[in-house]
């Protein structure tokens, strides 16, 4: 009999929790949602989901700033399943992907250049930013054209009744953000602008030197970064509302030096900029009680011009010897696109979503390399040549799903995205089955599984495994198809009181992916590239731990990645080998802790298993030749294992005005471990071969300034 009546109550908890659930999504579904979107709400519209994470404006404001701006792809890093690559890097490799495989939406517009500085921190301003949506698997029918992972970016509307700003100084940019009403109840704006003023700094620095120097040689150089977000909304009845989003943002970089002999002059000119610009306007209607439109038209640009020009002029008895060589590389893609996304609501168990989408692409490349050359008694010699070309694609794409619930304790998100490629000389279709189950055991309880079929059409042509300006988009072809990833993930998920307990798995498979063969370049190819690259396949497993404790005053949060991926490259090797990212153990511990009114105190803790590199495996030594080396297999070497400490410290204090101070303290690698970045391979005296590793990235620490009224 008890054990009846146990089952008895728990079955009619979970009636009320699931009749809270269905109240919940038909309160949601009587609103327009005008006001800011709450993680509750989040939570209960991707209530499926495994891999997500919901991050609100306020967290990614908070924390430790490094180089004094908090920075959204930094956060996701520190995240369960994320590796980072590169120190001080945005990079983002998720569940065994290569990085270049993650979709960044803004307000709904694909970004393909999301990183200021060479990839120091990311194009996103926390000042402007409402919340984001983090997917590594699980993900809905709604979003497709990549791999492995959905960082999708919310900005804020602007306040309707009250202007309100920020102002932050910090050690490279400095940042200002306004919003307020345009018509009081009716319109609004939000606009956020950052700079770097590091050009400031470098501009009479090199003057100095050059003073020093006699200026001879004389050097110049600089380097600036600036971006702006705007957003203006306006809310033409209880039933419409409309937005209309920019974001422009680029980065320059100058360098060069001059020295002048008395026979001689020589010039080395190098230039660089590159950026991202995105135009969008939406329109959000609510036909009905139960079924609600938002239209987006878009165009997004991002695209770089990287290049050099030297001269040499030599004077002598002979006659004037001068030489001039230029080079110039211009990669840039295009997009012009809509969206049409619906929510309808046919009844408490259902919750349909289903749209259209369709973009059209361009890619363009361009390299001019010039060259001449006079000397005395021949006729001047000149040589050009230009390579490149234009690509035009088009990809429409419709989808469904349906988030219905099958039973009291059981929710089911089902879906399918089906999608075509074509260029004019091919066209390929997809079709991309998603499913999400979630189990609710009872109130703090539940289990979630999920399957996604991903696939991804533009490739990221690179000679280097770093974010450089000179990388370029190009679409699939027919000699380098589509990429597409299969995924299987699940877990149980617990949540007593202040508590957050996540284990989740995952196992996913990688297809017709790309591999760089060619000789050692700074420029990619751009003509028939991809003969520079290699088709293969990759897969990744692992497991997950999520523990948070979120109190009054203190907040602990203890992630941990055990994992394994894989990449297999016949051209290569014969058998899977580890991937340059493959970290086997991942730990990150990261708090904070309010002691008093005006103080904050930040942490993280990283550690994970050494980054990999190519190392020979056997010396061949040969007298007065040089000695050939075998190598066993790709990345056959670990480095050291990686670890930092980061802490923050935030002190707060409102005048009397109601004006907020807020002055932060950043340290990044507090107990200045130089982690290996690179490895040589080196001989000692004897002879005998050993590999030496390099640590790059000392103790910084930061201190900024910020003024909210």
């Amino acid at each position: 009999m008890r054990i009846i009546r146990h089952i008895a109550l728990s079955f009619a908890a979970a009636l009320l929790t699931a009749a809270s659930v269905c109240a919940q999504v038909v309160e949601r579904r009587d609103t327009l949602d005008s006001a800011r979107v709450t993680a509750v709400k989040e939570k209960m519209r991707n209530t499926t989901q495994t891999g997500l994470m919901h991050i609100d404006g306020e967290k990614l404001r908070s924390g430790i700033a490094l180089f004094g701006s908090p920075d959204i792809i930094k956060q996701l890093q520190t995240l369960p399943g994320v590796a980072a690559g590169n120190e001080l890097m945005s990079g983002l490799y998720v569940h065994g992907g290569d990085g270049n495989d993650n979709l960044f939406l803004l307000d709904g517009v694909p970004l393909y250049n999301i990183t200021h500085f060479g990839g120091l921190f990311s194009s996103f301003n926390t000042d402007v930013v409402d919340n984001l949506d983090f997917y590594k698997s699980g993900f809905p029918a709604r979003y497709g054209g990549r791999l492995s992972s959905v960082v999708d970016v919310e900005t804020s509307e602007g306040n309707m009744n009250e202007y309100h700003g920020n102002f932050s100084l910090g050690l490279i940019d400095g940042r200002i953000q306004v919003e307020g009403p345009i018509i009081s109840n009716k319109t609004s704006f939000n606009v956020g602008l950052r700079r770097s003023w590091m050009d400031v700094v470098t501009i009479p620095a090199i003057a100095y030197a050059n003073h020093k120097n006699n200026n001879n040689p004389k050097a110049r150089g600089g380097y600036s970064m600036q971006d702006i977000n705007a957003r203006i909304t306006h809310i033409f009845s209880p039933r419409s509302k409309g937005n209309i989003i920019a974001y422009w943002g680029r980065d320059k970089l100058v360098a060069g030096i001059n020295q002048t002999e008395t026979y001689q002059d020589m010039d080395l000119d190098i230039g660089s900029t590159w950026g991202t610009l995105a135009l969008s306007a939406n329109w959000q209607y609510k036909y009905a009680d139960k079924l609600t439109g938002k239209l987006i038209g878009y165009y997004s640009r991002s695209g770089s011009d990287v290049g050099y020009g030297f001269d040499f002029i030599n004077k002598n008895d002979a006659g004037t010897v001068q030489m001039k060589m230029q080079d110039d590389n211009i990669c840039a893609v295009s997009d012009a696109g809509f969206k049409y996304d619906f929510d309808y609501y046919p009844n408490d168990s259902h919750h349909m979503r289903f749209g259209a989408t369709a973009v059209y692409h361009h890619y363009k490349t361009t390299r001019e390399y010039k060259q001449s050359q006079a000397l005395p008694g021949m006729p001047p010699q000149e040589d050009s040549d230009t390579v490149g070309g234009t690509y035009d694609a088009f990809e429409p794409a419709l989808y469904f799903e349906d988030e219905m619930f099958l039973a009291y304790n059981f929710t089911l998100n089902a879906g399918v995205r089906t999608s075509l490629f074509t260029t004019g000389q091919r066209t390929w279709a997809r079709l991309e089955p998603r499913a999400a189950l979630k189990w609710l055991i009872n109130k703090d309880i539940c289990a979630k599984l999920s399957y996604t079929r991903m696939s991804q059409y533009a490739h990221l042509v690179s000679a280097m495994y770093i974010e450089l300006p000179t990388n370029s988009w190009m679409p699939s072809t027919t000699g380098a198809g589509p990429m597409m990833s299969d995924q299987i993930a699940g877990g149980l998920y617990f949540t007593p009181g202040r508590f957050k307990i996540n284990l989740e798995g995952w196992y996913k498979t990688m297809h017709n992916m790309l591999a760089y063969n060619g000789a050692n370049a700074f420029y990619p190819p751009l003509v028939n590239w991809e003969k520079s690259f290699t088709p293969g396949n990759g897969h990744s497993y692992g497991l997950e731990f999520e523990g948070t404790y979120a109190g009054p005053k203190l907040e602990l949060s203890a992630y941990y990645t055990l994992s394994w991926t894989w990449r297999t490259f016949m051209a290569y090797y014969p058998f899977a080998f580890p991937d340059r990212n493959d970290n086997r153990h991942k730990i990150n511990l990261v708090g904070s802790w309010k002691p008093g009114k005006h103080w904050k105190v930040f942490f993280n803790w990283n550690y994970h298993s050494g980054n990999r590199v190519t190392f020979p495996s056997h010396v061949i030594a040969y007298e007065r030749t040089t000695s050939p080396m075998l190598f066993e297999s790709p990345y056959n070497t670990p480095l050291p294992d990686y670890h930092r400490l980061d802490v923050g410290l935030d002190y707060s204090i409102l005048n009397r005005k109601g004006h907020r101070w807020n002055f932060n303290l950043s340290i990044y690698n507090v107990y200045n471990h130089l982690n290996a970045s690179f490895a040589m391979l080196d001989t000692d005296s004897n002879g005998n071969y050993y590999g030496l590793a390099y640590g790059l990235v000392p103790i910084i620490p930061t201190l900024s300034v910020g003024f909210k009224f």
